[in-house]
């Protein structure tokens, strides 16, 4: 692809990637049209060389990888992790709030999004239901994006609300229930969302059980700036991340070792769930790779002893408006270099090796870094990193591209960075040294 190729095709992917759930589903469909072969967890695996594999332990959580042609290289692994969540809202249940006759949905803040600029965007639904079924312990599930606005988080005007633009603190149990519709008439407000579910996912009203639905802003990216230098788009934090690395993989090629991405979920509530970076999945799913290449004699000592991972997610850029709030000496600019992350108290992973080592992808690949180091005097926050090392032990460099309002329903990122991380992700995987 050319750059505006992979512009479009991520605007696309973006499109279809409205939660974590339907993330996985969309790089699924495009792993399906690579080739790669569809592994299940609780199976033998039998893998072979040059081979194309990938697997959704759950249904927010991806892993894929390729093996190497060469057999005495197999032990060399290199991975790309990112997280599939962001920011946002779910929806809770019974969640119709009626209000003269104005019907309002209930919801729950999902991590930690920039609450004022939810308001007046069109938003819409997505996520999965669970339906009734003839296992008592094995429900029917199913994965549903309404792609529609039904959704809007009006304003207070400020005509009563004087002091709004002094700053006011906003209450997410009552201000922050977006709007469904109007009642007519005589309608009640019982189960309109479930009968607009209902009728989406194609089946009874009564047989669904239960719903995990997220609130998602569906206005679609776009490029800005009087050069077109800038991507704005909601969840770039961290789906640009999850993006570049799967078309790294996809269109790579290597003889030598394992290269892997690794998508997991919960990110933004700590990554403590099974799906989460602070789980053994990832290390048990390694250890079926390794059992895999031993039946298939192709890893005769069980090991893979040279590992390396890139830790893949969104990193601050300079503000023009608050310059003060970056480190006096480390100003990561959009368009200036894909950023590495440092931190003396190890929130995130990288270390002098590992930072040097990346500073030499991006020479071998040429293009340009930056450093990030949090305000003295500011507490910053985390990534995957640091969890991924404490339950394998690897080396591990956190990086992202520079961005500016992260956690916003629309966050900002500079094109050329996007376009050199997936160079900076293929050249990493094309290595053979």
């Amino acid at each position: 692809m050319d750059y505006m190729d992979h512009i479009s095709d991520f605007f696309g992917f973006m499109k279809k990637a409205t939660t974590a759930v339907q993330t996985v589903d969309t790089i699924k469909e495009r792993l399906d049209g690579e080739g790669f072969m569809e592994l299940d967890l609780n199976e033998p695996w039998t893998l072979d060389l040059s081979g194309k594999y990938y697997l959704a332990p759950f249904p927010s959580m991806l892993v894929a990888f390729t093996i190497g042609s060469s057999k005495d290289q197999t032990q060399k692994l290199k991975i790309i992790a990112a997280h599939t969540d962001n920011p946002g809202f779910r929806i809770k249940p019974c969640p119709e709030v009626d209000s003269e006759g104005m019907l309002t949905l209930n919801v729950e803040r999902y991590g930690g999004p920039i609450l004022n600029t939810w308001f007046d965007r069109p938003l819409s639904i997505a996520g999965r239901i669970a339906v009734r079924s003839d296992e008592v312990l094995k429900p029917k599930v199913i994965h549903l994006d309404l792609q529609r606005p039904i959704l809007i988080i009006p304003n207070l005007a400020i005509h009563m609300n004087n002091e709004v633009n002094k700053g006011v603190e906003i209450k997410v149990q009552k201000e922050m229930q977006p709007l469904l519709t109007q009642l007519i008439e005589d309608e009640v407000k019982d189960d309109h969302l479930l009968n607009l579910i209902a009728k989406e996912a194609g089946v009874d009203r009564e047989d669904i059980l239960d719903m995990d639905l997220n609130v998602y802003c569906s206005e679609e990216g776009i490029l800005v700036g009087a050069k077109e230098e800038f991507i704005s788009c909601p969840r770039i934090d961290d789906l640009s991340m999850v993006y570049a690395a799967m078309e790294a993989l996809v269109g790579s090629k290597s003889e030598e070792g394992i290269n892997m991405i690794a998508f997991m979920d919960n990110e933004e509530i700590g990554s403590m769930t099974r799906q989460g970076a602070d789980s053994v999945t990832l290390s048990t799913i390694l250890k079926k790779i390794r059992m895999g290449m031993v039946a298939t004699k192709e890893l005769p000592s069980g090991q893979m002893t040279d590992c390396f991972v890139i830790s893949a997610d969104g990193a601050h850029g300079l503000h023009p408006n608050y310059a003060e709030k970056n480190d006096i000496t480390n100003k990561p600019i959009m368009n200036k270099g894909m950023t590495i992350k440092i931190s003396g108290n190890r929130s995130y992973a990288s270390e002098v090796e590992t930072i040097a080592a990346f500073q030499q992808l991006c020479d071998r690949t040429g293009v340009k870094y930056q450093k990030f180091v949090n305000h003295s005097d500011q507490r910053g926050g985390t990534t995957l990193g640091p969890l991924l090392s404490k339950y394998i032990p690897v080396r591990v460099v956190d990086v992202g591209v520079p961005m500016l309002a992260m956690h916003s329903t629309r966050e900002l990122m500079g094109k050329q960075d996007f376009l050199d991380s997936i160079e900076i992700f293929r050249t990493f995987f094309q290595l053979e040294e």
